[in-house]
């Protein structure tokens, strides 16, 4: 994919978030003391600066998905007792023990409260000898209490002028994307996914069918091909469509109808 093949690797080929990088540039050559927590809307670069931050000032990137990873206090304290030395493996044998580790906690607002409570037990360890970069779509409670030892730095969609240095082809799509620079990219190498190819409907008639349309129908659920009901190639007479009439007594009547094209009056 574009947005993972061409990601940035150092700090400076990250376009826009002039007064982000300069924060985290600040927190990374200092002792790190607290953290720092770039929130914003998805796919504008929050997870690429933070990695590119760790790899330009020396250190090696440790990401963690906290949404899938941290569920549970001992989550948080595995990884906590796995980083009382601020140099990994990695480095170790590669004889770099000078080079130190990052933390970034991706998606931090999807973890677990309880989780959360122990990162920010974690933030505030006096003895921590890693930096903790996260970042998130939304500030959790906990975060906003703590804002004295978090730094909470705001990242906003870059500006339709940033954007043309990637896209200069691009005209409408970056609105239609909401600035989202992942799925600009993903729309230069796919193409508009979501419109809904035109495609003939499978036989109908079958029991499957019959059975898959009755349990729509029972648990109120709409029927999956009702957007293609008005394509003029597509033919629709003969399909089955079940109508599940409930009576006074929880029970119901399954009744069978052929689909009909909805009436256009336009056309």
């Amino acid at each position: 994919m574009f947005s993972e093949s061409r990601r940035p690797e150092v700090l400076d080929d990250v376009i826009g978030h002039s007064e982000v990088k300069i924060k985290l540039r600040e927190y990374l050559e200092s002792n790190f003391s607290g953290g720092v927590f770039m929130v914003g809307s998805p796919g504008i670069g929050k997870t690429t600066m933070a990695l590119c931050a760790a790899k330009t000032y020396g250190f090696d990137p440790m990401e963690i998905n906290a949404s899938k990873m941290l569920r549970s206090f001992d989550d948080v304290d595995k990884i906590r007792h796995s980083f009382l030395s601020c140099v990994n493996i990695e480095s170790f044998v590669r004889g770099d023990t000078k080079r130190k580790t990052c933390i970034i906690l991706d998606e931090i607002d999807g973890s677990d409260p309880h989780a959360q409570v122990k990162i920010i037990e974690w933030i505030k360890d006096p003895n921590r000898v890693v930096p903790i970069l996260l970042t998130g779509n939304d500030v959790p409670i906990i975060f906003k209490k703590n804002s004295e030892i978090v730094d909470i730095i705001r990242c906003f969609p870059p500006s339709v002028e940033t954007l043309k240095q990637l896209f200069p082809d691009f005209d409408e799509e970056y609105k239609e994307c909401k600035h989202d620079i992942r799925r600009l990219f993903n729309m230069s190498q796919y193409g508009k996914s979501y419109i809904i190819p035109t495609f003939a409907l499978p036989p109908t008639g079958s029991p499957p069918e019959m059975i898959f349309l009755w349990k729509q129908k029972m648990f109120g659920l709409g029927d999956p091909l009702e957007c293609l009901y008005d394509k003029s190639d597509i033919s629709h007479s003969h399909q089955t469509m079940f109508q599940y009439n409930f009576d006074e007594k929880c029970g119901g009547k399954r009744e069978a109808a052929p689909r009909r094209k909805k009436s256009n009056p336009d056309k």
